[in-house]
């Protein structure tokens, strides 16, 4: 018997099984369980994978790979192959995202990320936003059918993206693991998600447990596993972050904080894990904005201002379409400590003249049409700011309720985790500074990257941390925002830049002072 030294959720062992004799009569499966068993306790085969048994064990001199599927009480044989194809056994990893899908084909026999792929959701022509998608299945007769499809549609793109770009067939896998928040796993598996968004708000299941790839239309050999969730905003993407941070497992106090579509903010330690989540719109995603766009070829990722005239940056160096979350933090952070906006984010139009009138209201020209791809002028309104600075003090807010529900302060805080590829590309200094997260030393604040993508990965290559996925569940408390003792008077106060409370911001007010914004 072979089998991988990784300890991945799906195993390939290769049996050679003792050919039946008169001495020897026990069946075919009988055998191949009683070869197992004293490794792997309770093996128990689908019926499937014993149908392949006649007779192909015959055929093939008893050489057979067996395919196992660690889940949470058993192993069970999901596939039987002629000879020894253990040297074919992948997996895939899922962070299925509301705006984006990634995918990633790994080698389960050594943990090797062999290909990366992503793509936009195609539920996105059902809305830009999910409470619009929800809706959808609630007017149209066949919506959630549709938005369903879509979904599958939009895995089964990527897989053959993958399968062009590797030449391997990933229809093969044996195992893939998703992690995406409550209402995506609720689509993808075709149920209704509209309970999640009317009272009490529950959701129709938190934890799926392994469903054949088949059965929901992903056509895969394997099967497929959706990280739990813990409640309607706080999804199993979140639960994939924190196996990933280990958050739960250390002594010190952590934070974990994901903005996206929807705010999600988890801090705890080893004893303790507190939780909150609620709807934060698409404005980090620059969907604030006639000019907003989402983080791709010719959206403004970074701007300074200097010497009163603003400069920037686009990926990939094309001539700027749009701007994205990273460089609408950023173009907020320059405004305020340049004076071109006060302390409320109101635009003060002597100040620059950049500053323009359209339409009876006050925006930033940040790009000349000269300058910009489809030669029209980028410009930032003072209601795209407005609706920014509501975000933002959503975001800080919700740290701010957390800790004092739990009656600790920004000191007893050792890490901040910022979740997500907003996290990533974000300038920290730029979020500290409009009060976006909190003022900490540089070292305390952590970018992970894709923490529910990593977090699928780290599952999908050791099956072991099933039993931790059960004790995160178990350990979180939800506090329901709805809850909050004056949260939108807090909110209020947040909205300012970087806060009402200049107090909380040491390192800003020490950087006014020496503009001399501030005495």
């Amino acid at each position: 018997m072979g089998d991988s030294k990784l300890n991945s959720l799906s195993k390939k062992i290769y049996l050679q099984l003792e050919n039946p004799s008169e001495d020897n009569t026990l069946g075919d499966r009988d055998k191949v369980i009683n070869i197992l068993k004293d490794k792997y306790t309770n093996v128990v085969m689908s019926y499937e994978a014993m149908k392949k048994l006649y007779p192909m064990c015959r055929d093939n001199d008893f050489k057979i790979t067996v395919t196992m599927l660690k889940r949470e009480y058993d192993w069970i044989i999901t596939n039987i192959e002629s000879g020894d194809t253990t040297n074919n056994h992948y997996g895939l990893a899922v962070d299925l995202g509301s705006t984006t899908i990634i995918m990633q084909l790994v080698n389960l026999n050594n943990g090797e990320v062999i290909a990366e792929e992503s793509i936009f959701n195609k539920q996105i022509k059902y809305g830009e936003d999910i409470l619009t998608r929800i809706f959808y299945t609630k007017e149209k007769k066949n919506g959630l059918e549709e938005i369903c499809k879509s979904t599958v549609e939009s895995f089964i793109d990527l897989l053959n993206k993958i399968k062009e770009k590797t030449h391997i067939n990933v229809y093969d896998s044996s195992m893939m693991i998703v992690s995406g928040n409550t209402t995506m796993t609720h689509f993808l598996l075709g149920i209704n998600p509209w309970t999640i968004f009317q009272s009490p708000f529950t959701p129709v299941f938190n934890e799926s447990g392994f469903i054949k790839g088949k059965e929901i239309g992903i056509p895969i050999k394997g099967y497929v596993y959706c990280f739990p969730s813990v409640a309607n905003y706080f999804g199993g993407d979140l639960v994939s972050g924190l196996l990933y941070t280990e958050i739960y497992k250390k002594n010190e106090i952590s934070a974990l904080i994901d903005i996206g579509t929807n705010g999600e903010l988890v801090i705890g330690n080893n004893e303790f894990l507190v939780a909150a989540a609620g709807a934060a719109g698409p404005a980090l995603e620059g969907g604030i904005s006639k000019f907003g766009m989402r983080a791709c070829s010719g959206a403004i990722d970074s701007i300074k201002i200097i010497n009163n005239e603003i400069i920037y940056t686009t990926i990939n160096n094309e001539a700027p379409k749009g701007i994205c979350g990273s460089g609408i933090v950023d173009l907020i952070s320059e405004l305020f400590l340049n004076r071109w906006v006060d302390f409320s984010g109101t635009l003060i139009p002597g100040n620059s003249p950049a500053i323009i009138k359209i339409d009876d209201e006050y925006a930033v020209e940040y790009v000349c049409k000269e300058k910009s791809f489809n030669g029209e002028s980028l410009i930032f309104t003072q209601n795209d700011i407005n609706q920014f600075l509501t975000t933002k003090s959503a975001a800080h807010t919700m740290v701010a309720y957390l800790l004092e529900e739990i009656g600790l302060s920004l000191d007893d805080l050792e890490c901040f985790y910022v979740a997500g590829a907003f996290g990533t590309h974000l300038n920290l200094k730029s979020a500290v500074t409009i009060g976006m997260y909190p003022d900490l030393d540089d070292n305390k604040i952590i970018c992970p990257g894709n923490t529910s993508l990593k977090g699928a990965y780290k599952l999908l290559t050791n099956g072991e941390l099933l039993k931790e996925i059960e004790e995160i569940k178990n350990k979180i408390q939800y506090l329901q925002l709805s809850n909050a003792t004056d949260f939108l008077g807090k909110m209020r106060a947040a909205s300012f830049i970087p806060h009402t409370n200049l107090e909380l911001y040491p390192s800003v007010k020490e950087e006014l002072i020496k503009r001399g914004i501030l005495k």
